[in-house]
């Protein structure tokens, strides 16, 4: 694909979900486009009646139509459909079939969709798509060519045979690219289904297994971004050779697309078989790889499913190996992980607790409590600390820790965390007003926060609403914002210093932050995290580190706070090393804004 503008096509009636979509691709490098968003069908059909359309993503779920009526109504409309990305809400594999036999290049669920899967979909849907489109040409050339020689050559029988051959040929090339994979040569997902199916029927014949092997390579994205897609593309290719390499006679290795490899092994002698291919895959990725001068470490992560215990089909048997592979990744990545059904239930559990967690802000199921953040000489305290909870009907609220990680992946932590904010500075300026002036209040941002659009008009306007001064907003990111070197970011939290408000490192300490880091960004405070705290006095390393944490800030002029204080011996240890505010069960759990305003009238 060439760097010319790609012109993309979004017709989506959800502005949340379009404003997300345009978020993924202003993240996306090398991916230059012009995005054009339309809410409803007729209105789109008009836009690709009049106006070049390189690319379509297409919500199947709009108003007047549904599932794959949306998608037949437009393709009766439209003569000339450009490369079309399908939209659903809905994981279904039935229409995600029938969608790509009317035409898509793809079809995505919107629940499970970040920035490189997009970005991802959108590459190998236009690569398909101009693909498709010379593979036609080439044909159409062949036949004109075929006519005309045949006219020509009417009595040489000689030629027409060679002309039957060259044709003959082209078909076998066109037969080929539509099992192949272009860039590695290994065989395609379609070719891949027909080979696990066979294997599938032998073994049922013979009552042997079968295994399916994922294989994710970790960090890919990394490479893409930082030295380019020819290498990225390069790096494939040589790690198919490899995985190549690993199989035995019999044994066969496909990729489906992206950076997934899937090995389908016919087992004669048990699952022992799998676990040796597994490590051997393993071992070859493991091994550096030289790409036009630059030595590449990479890893992967495999899940393996064994038929008949884990599925009678491919399609079962595909979902299992992913789900296992999924759990590879949560194990620290680079190893292999065989399917259970407790894994199933867990992803099952998982996407239960998702769509409640979609739920459960319309509903007005979320709350916060706030935790003091006090000065430990006297007691007072100066800030509170926004925690969210999650009240679901009947029950009593919940921290949801655990839950962030699955907002952040689905993207639901953009509008939780513009939530949370509005309603901790609301409750700010009732405090203030009703007797505590010089309070302040400290609310967590996500990383992903930093990326979303007009992200900085958000906080002024909420600032404006509330009437609240932005001297009295402590926003409070991570370690791993400090990490990402993005000069965006870093002019970000310029201009939220400069408006005045204060900026806290959370967790300090659990990352990976260093002085330069610390230097580079305009940081008031760091929050030594409680795991250290808890630490004090047990632990020397522990209480080594909390030392040094307070002298660093210190000598960098910076606020210290300590999270998790939950005793007197802890207290006077922090006073008599220069830490002057704490956070912890010893002075209050976080409480609701009820009982926390009975704290500060103490």
């Amino acid at each position: 694909m060439n760097d010319t503008r790609i012109n993309i096509l979004l017709i989506e009636d959800s502005p949340g979900d379009a404003r997300l979509i345009e978020h993924m691709l202003e993240q996306a490098q090398g991916l230059p486009f012009e995005l054009t968003w339309i809410d409803n069908l007729p209105d789109g059909i008009t836009h690709l009646q009049t106006k070049r359309t390189d690319v379509l993503l297409l919500d199947l779920g709009l108003p007047g139509s549904t599932g794959l009526d949306t998608l037949q109504r437009l393709l009766r409309r439209v003569s000339i459909v450009p490369t079309l990305v399908v939209l659903s809400g809905l994981s279904d594999e039935d229409v995600a079939v029938q969608a790509v036999q009317c035409g898509a290049q793809d079809y995505l669920v919107k629940g499970q969709v970040d920035t490189p899967l997009l970005v991802r979909s959108i590459r190998y849907a236009i690569e398909r798509s101009q693909a498709k489109k010379a593979l036609r040409q080439a044909y159409d050339e062949l036949e004109h060519r075929v006519v005309e020689r045949t006219a020509e050559l009417a009595n040489t029988i000689k030629a027409l045979h060679a002309e039957i051959a060259e044709r003959k040929q082209a078909e076998e090339r066109i037969r080929y690219m539509a099992h192949y994979d272009a860039l590695t040569g290994l065989p395609n997902r379609e070719l891949l289904q027909d080979r696990i199916t066979q294997a599938i029927a032998y073994a049922h014949r013979n009552r042997t297994q079968v295994a399916v092997i994922f294989v994710d390579l970790d960090y890919f994205k990394h490479i893409n971004d930082s030295l380019g897609h020819k290498i990225g593309d390069r790096l494939l290719q040589m790690v198919a050779a490899r995985l190549q390499e690993c199989l035995r006679e019999g044994d066969s290795v496909a990729r489906p697309g992206g950076d997934e490899y899937v090995l389908c092994l016919p087992l004669l002698t048990g699952v022992g078989d799998a676990v040796r291919v597994a490590q051997k895959a393993l071992d070859a990725v493991g091994h550096p790889f030289v790409v036009e001068g630059n030595e590449l470490h990479a890893s992967a992560s495999i899940g393996i499913s064994i038929y008949p215990d884990d599925g009678c089909d491919v399609g079962t048997l595909m979902r299992a190996a992913d789900t296992a592979m999924n759990h590879a990744k949560e194990r620290g990545r680079g190893n292999y992980q065989f399917f259970t059904q407790a894994l199933n239930n867990a992803a099952q559990q998982r996407r239960t607790l998702e769509n409640k967690l979609r739920q459960a802000l319309a509903k007005g199921e979320f709350e916060l409590h706030y935790q003091p953040q006090v000065n430990m000489a006297n007691g007072v305290i100066f800030s509170g600390e926004a925690l969210l909870r999650w009240r679901q009907p009947g029950t009593e609220p919940i921290s949801c820790g655990s839950l962030i990680s699955i907002a952040e992946e689905t993207g639901l932590i953009l509008s939780i965390g513009e939530w949370v904010l509005r309603k901790a500075c609301r409750q700010l300026k009732q405090w203030q007003d009703a007797g505590h002036p010089e309070l302040r209040i400290a609310v967590n941002l996500s990383p992903r926060q930093f990326y979303q659009p007009h992200f900085l008009d958000m906080i002024v306007d909420t600032l404006h609403e509330t009437g609240l001064a932005a001297t009295a907003l402590d926003l409070e990111i991570t370690e791993g914002l400090l990490l990402q070197r993005n000069d965006d970011i870093v002019d970000m939290l310029n201009q939220l210093s400069g408006m005045g408000i204060q900026l806290s490192v959370d967790d300090f300490g659990t990352g990976y932050s260093s002085l330069a880091y610390l230097q580079r960004f305009p940081v008031h405070a760091l929050k030594i995290d409680q795991s250290f705290v808890r630490d004090i006095g047990r632990d020397r390393n522990a209480t080594a580190l909390v030392t040094a944490i307070i002298a660093m800030a210190n000598s960098l002029h910076m606020k210290v706070l300590a999270e998790g204080v939950e005793t007197s011996q802890q207290i006077a240890f922090l006073m008599s090393r220069g830490c002057s505010s704490a956070q912890g069960f010893y002075y209050s759990e976080a409480v609701p804004a009820d009982a926390f305003i009975k704290l500060l009238d103490k």
